[in-house]
């Protein structure tokens, strides 16, 4: 049996693939499900008498029905197998409750920003890009400048790509940035090359991110990360500059 206390059942609204092994959907839960950019939601699927949970970061604003989520299958994954096998109008459990600290900081005040992301590491960065549109598109002042820097190995792997490039196009105050690592299985490439980590550096000192002024968010894999805060903390940047959400295998 379910814990109706803790768990609520969700369906599955809507899917998009953007390559093999990923994926995102739209599920939409029995009950209302509040919370800010850049926290997550637990989902999970029964499996012999036990519910098989992870948790994801959200991709929709707060303002959105459905709650998106960017999802990478990874070999022989305990939850991430089964999900990739449900199709529009299945069923799942949702925890009740949303956590997580990340972008709690952001914005910070008349200070540029850079968002650092591997693959599915842009999640909660486009739910706060969403809600910062939104407000943008309402009439509210513009926000400090925002540059989000997303690193794949090749460019289908750019989960949003299109719909970032929309933002850059629209606000002068956001800039996006692909880059793609291995652009000899990717030869219609003509963007930026290499890891993002390798070309954080340029792209920070040209968003004017310097020590005591800017903030930089990093989320994705740990090795990114590990790399990332090390070239920024050369940089003069402070730990409490850079903040960081690491996504493990599933």
């Amino acid at each position: 049996m379910i814990d109706s206390e803790k768990y609520a059942s969700a369906v599955v609204v809507s899917r998009r693939d953007f390559a093999p092994d990923l994926w995102v959907i739209r599920v939409k839960p029995e009950t209302e499900l509040p919370f800010r950019p850049g926290q997550y939601v637990t989902i999970g699927l029964p499996r012999n008498g036990r519910v098989i949970e992870r948790p994801y970061s959200i991709c929709s604003s707060p303002t959105e029905e459905a709650i998106e989520l960017f999802i990478e299958r990874v070999p022989d994954g305990e939850l991430s197998t089964p999900l990739y096998e449900l199709q529009v109008g299945a069923e799942m459990v949702v925890r009740r409750r949303t956590k997580g600290l990340f972008l709690r900081d952001a914005p910070v005040t008349g200070q540029p920003h850079v968002f650092v992301a591997t693959v599915t590491g842009i999640a909660p960065f486009v739910s706060y890009l969403r809600t910062l549109a939104g407000k943008a598109r309402n009439g509210e002042p513009a926000p400090d400048p925002v540059m989000a820097l997303q690193g794949a190995s090749r460019s289908e792997e750019l989960g949003y790509a299109e719909e970032l490039r929309a933002l850059d196009a629209e606000f002068d105050w956001f800039t996006y940035v692909p880059t793609v690592s291995r652009p000899w299985e990717d030869p219609g490439w003509d963007g930026e090359l290499g890891r993002v980590e390798d070309v954080l550096r340029k792209h920070a000192d040209s968003a004017g991110v310097r020590p005591g002024h800017g903030g930089v968010f990093l989320c994705g894999h740990p090795g990114m990360i590990a790399t990332a805060r090390a070239i920024m903390r050369r940089r003069g940047l402070s730990d409490k500059e850079i903040r960081e959400e690491q996504y493990w295998p599933d």
